[in-house]
């Protein structure tokens, strides 16, 4: 989140600015106006300093009664900056000024790199003792993939020779008998 600059307009008088003498900032910040009364304007200025390095969508606000208002203000340049923010509130009535300074982006984010990513492989990791015993010792099926295709083979028999036996019909055991040299084959090529 942003940092932010409060400004707090008619919470006195009308047309009344109540802010902070300074803000300190490393990046982009919202000046966030709360209006306490009647709707008004509010008139906001970067100097010289401030916009070489920062810029404002608008610069004149309308703010509703009673209500609240973001005003983003948009750092192009990091650097070490000192300013002013001019800000009024009824075409000029009130006027009151922020000092701003901006400092150096904190550069705690960055993140440290292992030399050994930098080489072909080097993010590859030797498996670890359990993961390696259980790719060696791994469940029946995984040491026999044939175990399942066998075992699926056997039940369409069954199933073919039971509806042979049901349905006692000529067609129905001529299906049975391909199904059974079909298995017959592919336990063949299986096991080769």
């Amino acid at each position: 989140m942003p940092d932010e600059l409060p400004v707090d307009v008619n919470r006195r008088e009308r047309n009344s600015l109540n802010v902070p003498a300074s803000i300190e900032t490393d990046d982009s910040f919202v000046v966030r106006v709360r209006n306490h009364g009647n709707a008004s304007r509010v008139h906001v200025h970067l100097d010289e300093n401030l916009s070489a390095v920062a810029s404002l969508d608008e610069t004149n606000h309308y703010v509703e009664a009673n209500s609240r208002r973001d005003i983003p203000v948009s750092v192009h340049e990091h650097g070490v900056v000192h300013g002013k923010i001019k800000l009024s509130a009824g075409y000029g009535a009130t006027t009151r000024w922020v000092d701003v300074k901006l400092t150096e982006p904190d550069d705690t984010g960055s993140v440290e790199v292992d030399e050994s990513l930098a080489e072909p492989g080097g993010g590859e990791r030797e498996p670890t003792d359990e993961e390696s015993d259980g790719a060696a010792s791994g469940s029946m099926l995984a040491d026999r993939p044939a175990l399942p295709v066998l075992a699926l083979g056997a039940l369409a028999v069954a199933v073919a020779i039971g509806a042979a036996t049901v349905f006692e019909s000529g067609v129905v055991a001529a299906g049975a008998a391909v199904v059974f040299v079909a298995v017959l084959l592919a336990g063949y090529l299986l096991v080769r």
